[in-house]
C-alpha cells in the first residue's frame, strides 16, 4: 500500500450564476416587466439587452422569441411572480400607513382642536369610517305554517319526480 494522500477536491467558480441567482440582464429584464411601465416582455428585452431596432424604428422579430424564452425560465417566472406579490404588499402596507395615520389625525383633531365645529367634523368624520351612520333595515317576511307545508311538499314532489327520471 502507498500512502499517497487523495487531492482535495473543491468546486471551482466558473463565473456562471450559481443556480438561484440570475444575471444582472435578467435581473433587469424583471424589474421592468414589474414596472409596469413596458408594454410587453419583447419591449422590456429590447430595452435590456440593447437590440437594434430595424430601420423603420421597431423592434425585429426575433426579440419576441427570445423574450419568450427568458419569460418562460422558471428562475424569471419565479422572480416576476415574487417581485409581483412584494410590490402589491407594499402598496397594502402603504394605504394601511394612510389609513391609520388619517384616523389617528382624526382622533387627535377631535380632541385638541379648539373650534367646536372642526371637532365635530373630525368625530363625523370616524363614524363614517366605521360605518356608524349607515342604517340597516332587516325585513322579515312571515310565513304562516300552511304556506310553508305547501313549500315541503311542493319541494318533495319535484325530488321525487327527479328521482325516477
Amino acid at each position: 500500500m502507498t500512502d499517497k494522500k487523495k487531492p482535495d477536491l473543491r468546486i471551482v467558480d466558473n463565473g456562471s450564476p450559481s443556480k438561484g441567482t440570475l444575471t444582472p440582464k435578467q435581473q433587469a429584464f424583471v424589474r421592468e416587466i414589474v414596472k409596469g411601465k413596458i408594454g410587453t416582455y419583447k419591449e422590456a428585452y429590447a430595452k435590456v439587452y440593447d437590440v437594434t431596432l430595424n430601420k423603420d424604428g421597431s423592434i425585429p422579430k426575433w426579440c419576441e422569441v427570445e423574450a419568450s424564452k427568458l419569460a418562460a425560465n422558471p428562475k424569471i417566472a419565479l422572480s416576476v411572480q415574487g417581485a409581483v406579490k412584494r410590490k402589491e404588499q407594499g402598496v397594502i402596507a402603504s394605504s394601511l400607513r394612510t389609513r391609520n395615520y388619517v384616523i389617528e389625525s382624526l382622533y387627535k383633531e377631535s380632541k385638541d382642536s379648539e373650534s367646536d365645529a372642526s371637532r365635530v367634523r373630525a368625530l363625523e368624520l370616524l363614524g363614517k369610517s366605521v360605518a356608524l351612520f349607515t342604517d340597516v333595515t332587516e325585513e322579515r317576511k312571515a310565513r304562516d305554517t300552511d304556506e310553508i307545508e305547501r313549500d315541503i311538499e311542493t319541494k318533495l314532489e319535484q325530488l321525487l319526480a327527479a328521482a325516477d327520471e
